[in-house]
């Protein structure tokens, strides 16, 4: 017979095995049922009739193997023999779906036991492959031999088990699977090398890259273990600031260097090894169980960091969310399900109003499992929550504005004590909101609103209007809906590809939730457009930078990795007739020729700065050039540290500093004091500054309790007392409101102290979230009473899309009684005529 119809001969005689026919179509029945199970989870969670399913299957196989005979020695049963192991560990991975020994897999080693198998099939057709085909063969299976000896040695403690109760229907038989698998890699390996060392090479080269990546992951993970660790170490609190924001300065970035951070927080991590949150390590939910991270942790160890203050390194970095809210329930289950966001924006008054409407569901199939949703919002400078609503038996329940304490308090009582209907909403620091809905219970959903005034941001001439962005329960499945309209046609229209525009000049959108979308359109000016409420007249007018004298002695550069080399030498060319001095741990220290460079590698090698207003001794005449660097930590981040025990100090003295910014967003730290009207502000190019410096001018700060500055939208809004009618919408005294409150309220945001019951009261009016107030939605009439919270008969009340403000004043409600009136006896007349005639 011709040798070259031999291979084909062999391929037929294995096609038509009935039994191996047999056990390809329970394969992939098995991995089929499977992968439904992952598609389409049961609602109730309960995956036990899935996994007996494949384990029937599995067992079935089994049976007919042992009845047929072919597993004896002679029977050309190892092609039939590694068919049941890949059915048996597709059976197995069902099972921990109900049993989870291993946390999920990572994406990479999910293909990798694909790749695998479909390896292990191949074998069977071996002698028709060409050469260099089975010498990739031989590879991969050394490359599986040390995929399934990783997973036996993390079964091991099973392994025994297994044996033991193998007589309850062999479920526990599952463990002994990648053992046997190790087995029967090496019979297969030495059956199909025919003693040609050629696939040998290939079959130790698949074990040795394996070493080899496992080697260098290793290495690169201990590397990053003694960095860190040092750096740790060497943070100490000479700078006053806790030891982790020094560390945060200059820790390695990197997915390593990640991983090594986040450590059992999000992996599965060998008992005997890191800190993290307490987890058992059969506790596995919510964990990626990456082989790489287990062995590069168990070989290399783990950062001696604490988990606290690695938590705040890695909200930092952007590698972990830390949540720093206070948690009465569970949220473990929650998840974003859909975001709706409508828009109205008023392009002459540069100005929008926002509300998004969010499902949350809870995934847990318990009825009585109830879980706490808690959102956290970003919102724009100068922004804030003007409205709340939760749907309570499917209605609508709009919110109360009350004080602070008392909404917290109310919250607290219902949620913890009678587990009932609310939902609040606080002020955090660096303008930011957290929203808590209570309860979400096992297999449904709540939906709540939140309505959100913002001053559009100036930006080369143009307005921009963007997205509002939140942290919370997973949204990467959320559908999303938006609706975006104007007041009056925007000019020169610009927006991200996930919008379209309709025929009536409205933006909309449907599909899956995009966080980052934004649109700009050019700025027409102001309009002259006034809101008239009680008295007083709100008008929002161009806002135009008033300069005042300065006499600038020192200069202080914050320097951080956002600096260049240009910028660091220009603001140095224009400053030699001024002292200059930079903050090296902790104090100042004076620039040289000298000096400078050196100087300005060691700062700017820092991710971000902190600078230390507090040591600076003459406010009046110094001022501190920065520039954007992004995330930092927050002030509430270095709570309980002597730097901000000192820097409070010296902001309650009413201390006010030039600050000019060479660009980019103010990091969240000032950002803050900013807020707290620290600052007189300048923002502009290093030409900018050398022309303010020449000059020896600097802007005023021009707020009072007439004027308010929002600088951003490069607006002024004026509150003068008056009368007339109103032709903008109340947003305009909301937002004179929350910027007069922040402008009142100065330092006083982080030193505490007393405030007045005028805020309080100018809050309410406005109906608006500060520091001061927070809204609230309680389930009945009797929850608002028993906690004294009441609707102010002197309030625009929840912000809305059909609410234009028209408020009217108390002669125009006289005029439209006295037509009501009117057009009553007009109707009428004849019938009051007849009757007392």
């Amino acid at each position: 017979m011709n040798e070259r119809l031999i291979p084909l001969r062999l391929l037929k005689i294995q096609l038509m095995d009935g039994m191996y026919r047999l056990g390809l179509v329970m394969l992939i029945f098995t991995l089929i049922f499977f992968c439904i199970g992952e598609v389409y989870p049961p609602k109730d969670g309960d995956y036990m009739s899935w996994f007996i399913v494949n384990h029937f299957v599995t067992g079935i196989y089994f049976l007919a193997l042992m009845l047929s005979g072919r597993l004896r020695k002679g029977r050309q049963g190892l092609p039939l023999m590694l068919l049941f192991l890949l059915i048996s560990l597709v059976s197995a991975y069902s099972l921990n779906r109900v049993i989870p020994v291993f946390a999920a897999h990572p994406l990479w080693f999910k293909l990798t036991l694909i790749c695998c198998g479909v390896n292990y099939l191949l074998f069977a057709y071996q002698r028709i492959l060409p050469i260099p085909v089975r010498w990739l063969q031989f590879f991969i299976l050394g490359m599986a031999f040390c995929c399934f000896l990783y997973l036996a040695i993390y079964v091991l403690p099973f392994t025994g088990y297994g044996l033991i109760a193998f007589f309850f229907f062999g479920i526990s038989l599952h463990a002994m699977v990648p053992l046997l698998f190790c087995i029967y890699t090496i019979v297969l390996w030495r059956k199909s090398r025919r003693g040609r060392h050629f696939y040998d090479t290939g079959f130790f080269s698949g074990i040795g890259t394996v070493v080899l990546i496992v080697a260098i992951y290793s290495l690169i993970w201990r590397v990053n273990v003694v960095e860190i660790g040092k750096l740790y170490a060497n943070a100490d609190n000479k700078n006053g600031l806790p030891g982790w924001v020094n560390l945060l300065k200059n820790i390695p970035t990197g997915p390593i260097a990640n991983q090594v951070l986040v450590g059992r927080a999000a992996y599965a991590m060998p008992d005997r090894w890191d800190d993290g949150p307490s987890l058992n390590r059969w506790s596995v939910r919510n964990l990626l169980h990456d082989p790489l991270v287990m062995t590069a942790a168990f070989l290399a160890g783990t950062v001696d960091v604490p988990w606290d203050e690695r938590a705040h390194v890695l909200e930092a970095l952007s590698a972990y969310k830390y949540d720093d809210e206070l948690h009465l329930w569970d949220d473990e289950d929650l998840k974003t399900t859909h975001v709706q966001t409508v828009a109205h924006i008023w392009p002459a008054l540069r100005l929008a109003y926002t509300e998004k409407t969010l499902n949350i569901r809870n995934r847990n199939s318990d009825w009585e499992n109830r879980q706490e949703a808690i959102y956290k919002f970003q919102l724009p400078e100068g922004a804030f929550v003007s409205s709340l609503s939760l749907w309570i038996n499917g209605k609508e329940e709009k919110s109360i504005l009350t004080t602070k304490a008392k909404a917290d308090s109310a919250y607290t009582d219902i949620v913890d004590v009678q587990q009932r209907d609310p939902s609040v909403v606080h002020w955090r620091e660096g303008n930011s909101v957290a929203v808590r809905v209570f309860p979400v219970f096992g297999g449904e959903e709540r939906q709540f609103k939140i309505g959100i005034t913002a001053p559009l941001s100036m930006e080369h001439g143009k307005q921009t209007y963007r997205n509002i962005g939140f942290e919370g329960p997973q949204a990467d499945d959320a559908r999303e809906k938006i609706d975006i309209s104007f007041e009056t046609a925007p000019a020169d229209l610009n927006y991200s590809k996930v919008l379209h525009k309709d025929k009536d000049n409205r933006l909309t959108a449907t599909g899956e939730y995009r966080e980052d979308w934004e649109l700009s359109f050019h700025d027409e000016g102001l309009n002259h457009q006034v809101f008239s409420n009680n008295g007083t007249l709100y008008t929002a007018v161009p806002y135009r930078k008033e300069m005042g004298n300065t006499a600038v002695r020192t200069i202080y550069p914050d320097v951080n990795s956002a600096w260049s080399t240009t910028e660091w030498n220009a603001l140095l060319a224009m400053s030699r007739q001024f002292q200059v001095k930079v903050c090296v741990d902790g104090k100042f220290v004076d620039v040289t020729t000298n000096n400078q460079e050196q100087l300005f590698d060691q700062l700017s090698a820092d991710r971000f700065s902190i600078f230390p207003f507090h040591l600076i001794q003459d406010a009046a005449t110094s001022m501190v050039v920065t520039k954007g660097a992004g995330k930092s930590p927050r002030i509430a981040d270095l709570e309980h540290s002597s730097f901000l025990v000192y820097l409070k100090q010296w902001l309650g003295e009413g201390h006010q500093i030039m600050l000019y910014n060479l660009g980019g967003e103010l990091s969240p730290y000032l950002r803050t004091l900013k807020e707290c009207r620290t600052f007189r502000y300048g923002k502009g190019d290093a030409a900018g500054l050398r022309t303010l410096l020449d000059a020896h001018q600097f802007p005023l700060n021009i707020e009072n309790d007439e004027r308010i500055i929002i600088e951003s939208a490069k607006m002024a809004i004026l509150a003068n007392s008056g009368t007339g009618s109103s032709t903008a919408p109340d947003h305009l005294q909301r937002l004179f409101a929350y910027n007069h409150i922040m402008h009142a309220m100065g330092p006083h945001l982080l030193t505490g102290g007393e405030t007045t019951d005028t805020l309080v009261a100018e809050a309410k009016a406005a109906h608006i979230v500060t520091p001061l107030s927070s809204l609230i939605v309680l389930e009945t009439q009797q929850d608002y009473e028993r906690f004294d919270i009441k609707e102010s008969n002197n309030s625009l009340n929840n912000a809305g899309m059909k609410n234009n403000g028209a408020v009217p004043e108390p002669h125009e409600w006289l005029l439209i009684i006295g037509g009501i009136l009117l057009i009553i006896w007009l109707k009428y007349r004849p019938a009051f005529i007849k009757r007392f005639a």
